[in-house]
């Protein structure tokens, strides 16, 4: 190499002389080479490292120039020995130098970046160059140190301080600014969560509030619920002896005097029922049971019953009707209780000597409706109330007038009823003075005709008992009946009525009427509903449901009137449901057909048993059976088939379907569709190969449980067993 004193060739193989001094002769291509090695001195000094360039993506970097705004190199590298960039001037290179002039290209360096470890990096000889690419943002420290030609290692380390600016999004302020996003919504969230936890709290104190006044409410309802419920007992000691008195009175002066008071005790009993259809309504609603009836002779009978008051308070009373007949079907109750309603209302506000006018007309539209209108020449009502006249407790204040007595729900009756029709009701003003109503009713057809209450029957002679007919029969051969009923008075009246053609026993509860039951068994059980102790419909469920009190008829007496009420009595076994108050003689009538019926079936156990598919038609009353059995086949698979879409499926209504079953049978609609299911599952059982719970599933039981158990009940064996004996027992 010619930089160290020597020819930059080869040398020839063994071509190398030592002389007598010491000189070392080498020959070449070029010539020889003579040097003494006693006279060779090696470099000594230590070389000092500086920075001497700075390179920006291999583009050399100029003292004060700035580079995308920011200036890297205010003073020379080596001076500044400090240099700050960017995030995106992170591609880099560090140009190196000594301060040895010897043989410089020999020069080596060493380096290492303080913040990336310990650990010394080294360059190839000759290089002075150092890149780095990718550097993360972040401070470090370059040191660098140098090695001469002749392996001397300096002692001086040369420290350049790089910082690489974060991105803004890295930045100090960034994270102070990251900071306060999170400080502000914490502080929102904490807020908004109080926020919420306040009108939580808020809504539960409104809530607990509502549910107080509920609950007050709730105690006022049931207070005067109860109040009408007691009501109707001595309602009936009321009118059930003057119903009586009035049959057999024949002084005209005192049955007149009879009439008021019957007629006042009827009004009173209209008003505890309308108190009591107010409770039902705001407790589960109405519940609308159509029925097919003359509308314009139901409302007629309705009219005429205001005709006594209409001639005392001297009011010209007319009814005028479009048409002479019109059946339709609705709900006779409700429709009663509405025109009673407006009728009341209108004679109260239309003073002496005023008109009330009923008129029914059949309009004929796109729809078909019954329009009945009541018109009344009284105070009128001012058109800042006509709004408010349906709602409840609402009552408008009547000028030039006294204080009328009311309780502000019968027009909010008669607005629940004619919506539950599907129809509407309207107020206006009458012609010169006083108001009319108008409310109109859809015209709409079933095939159920209505049972309207039955007028006051006077029994002709024939039909009476007389104590010249009680003479002639033993006592001890009169039909025993057990009353009972809490209330005395009750029991004293009802002992006062029929002691003259049967036997009574008086019980004061459910209980002791079971007890006195087992010493003496009663030909008929009338009941009441609501007793301390045992209440009647526990009392009728035990008799029902043992066997030697099972033929007994059942008549509970209740103060309710809804038809659930009646449905519900029903469907536990009583064989008829009576309300308070009720007529005497009617009573009577039923009291002696039950115990004729229940002697007869008991005498002769004619009763015909249901079979799927096998009955034979010979009278009417079978007919009805094979329909009723037929349609249950036809549904035998579904578990929700229920009495009361029978009912319907025979064109019957439930309490109908109930008497007539249990006349002809012996059962009850749910025993007659259970009989059903159970003797087609034995069919089953006995033909197929199914499983006893495919079977269950088959004839509509949920549950093979319940199957099980109530097979067993009519079969007298598991219907394991009865598969297994392949239906031994054909008889069941």
């Amino acid at each position: 190499n010619e930089k160290d004193g020597l020819q930059n060739c080869d040398f020839n193989l063994r071509a190398i002389k030592t002389m007598d001094d010491g000189t070392i002769v080498a020959g070449g291509l070029y010539g020889l080479n003579v040097f003494n090695p006693d006279y060779i001195r090696y470099n000594k000094m230590l070389p000092k490292v500086m920075f001497s360039n700075l390179s920006l993506f291999d583009e050399p970097v100029e003292v004060g120039r700035r580079y995308d705004h920011n200036l890297i190199l205010p003073e020379e590298l080596d001076k500044v020995r400090k240099i700050v960039l960017d995030h995106k001037q992170n591609i880099f290179t560090v140009e190196l130098a000594t301060d040895n002039y010897i043989l410089p290209s020999k020069t080596q360096y060493l380096y290492r970046l303080d913040e990336l470890g310990d650990e010394w990096l080294s360059l190839a000889a000759g290089t002075n160059r150092i890149t780095f690419t990718n550097l993360s943002h972040g401070s470090y420290t370059l040191s660098v140190r140098a090695i001469n030609s002749d392996g001397f290692q300096g002692t001086d380390v040369a420290q350049l301080s790089i910082i690489v600016r974060p991105p803004f999004w890295l930045s100090w302020w960034a994270y102070l600014c990251y900071s306060l996003v999170v400080v502000v919504a914490l502080w929102f969230a904490r807020r908004l969560l109080l926020k919420r936890e306040r009108e939580k709290f808020h809504i539960q104190q409104m809530e607990q509030e509502a549910a107080k006044n509920e609950e007050v409410n709730q105690m006022k309802f049931r207070f005067f619920t109860n109040i009408s419920h007691e009501l109707r007992t001595p309602l009936t000691l009321i009118i059930s002896p003057l119903e009586e008195l009035l049959v057999k009175e024949s002084d005209e002066a005192r049955k007149t005097v009879l009439q008021l008071m019957y007629r006042n005790a009827r009004r009173l009993l209209a008003l505890v029922n309308q108190l009591l259809d107010f409770r039902k309504g705001e407790m589960s609603g109405h519940q609308l049971s159509l029925s097919e009836v003359d509308i314009v002779s139901y409302i007629r009978e309705i009219c005429n019953s205001f005709l006594l008051m209409a001639d005392n308070k001297h009011i010209q009373f007319s009814f005028f009707s479009g048409v002479e007949c019109f059946p339709m079907a609705f709900d006779a109750d409700k429709v009663g209780k509405i025109v009673m309603n407006l009728l009341s209302n209108a004679f109260k506000y239309t003073p002496d000597g005023g008109r009330v006018t009923v008129m029914m007309e059949y309009i004929e539209e796109e729809n078909e409706w019954m329009e009945i209108k009541v018109s009344d020449t009284g105070i009128g009502i001012p058109d800042a109330d006509k709004q408010h006249i349906f709602e409840r407790f609402y009552q408008a204040p009547h000028k030039g007038m006294e204080e009328t007595t009311g309780n502000g729900i019968g027009l909010s009756l008669v607005h629940d009823f004619v919506q539950l029709h599907g129809g509407s009701v309207e107020v206006f003003d009458n012609i010169g003075a006083g108001t009319v109503f108008v409310v109109r009713l859809p015209v709409r057809h079933v095939d159920v005709a209505a049972v309207l209450p039955e007028p006051l029957v006077v029994l002709p002679e024939s039909e009476k008992t007389t104590e010249a007919m009680a003479e002639q029969t033993s006592r001890k051969e009169f039909p025993l009946l057990l009353v009972v009923d809490d209330n005395a008075d009750f029991r004293m009246f009802m002992q006062h009525s029929l002691e003259l053609q049967y036997r009574v026993k008086l019980a004061s509860d459910g209980e002791e009427a079971w007890n006195m039951m087992q010493d003496e068994l009663p030909d008929l059980v009338i009941s009441d509903v609501m007793m301390p102790v045992m209440d009647g419909i526990e009392l009728c469920r035990r008799i029902k449901a043992d066997k030697r009190t099972a033929y007994i008829p059942v008549i509970l007496l209740t103060a309710r009137q809804a038809v659930e009420a009646t449905v519900k009595g029903l469907e536990i076994g009583a064989d008829d449901y009576v309300t308070k108050p009720f007529n005497m003689m009617v009573l009577v009538l039923r009291i002696r057909k039950l115990i004729e019926q229940s002697r007869y079936r008991h005498a002769t156990h004619a009763v015909i048993d249901p079979t799927p598919s096998d009955i034979v038609i010979t009278s009417l009353d079978e007919k009805l059976i094979e329909k009723a059995i037929k349609y249950v086949e036809d549904n035998i698979s579904r578990s929700n088939f229920s009495v009361e879409e029978l009912s319907r499926g025979l064109g019957m209504s439930r309490v109908h379907l109930y008497k007539k079953l249990l006349q002809i049978t012996g059962k009850t609609p749910i025993e007659f569709i259970r009989v059903i299911r159970l003797k087609r599952a034995a069919q089953l059982l006995r033909e197929s190969q199914l499983h006893v719970s495919e079977v269950a599933y088959e004839v509509g039981f949920n549950s093979p449980r319940y199957f099980s158990r109530y097979f067993k009940e009519e079969f007298g064996m598991l219907p394991s067993e009865y598969q297994e004996k392949g239906g031994i027992n054909k008889s069941f």
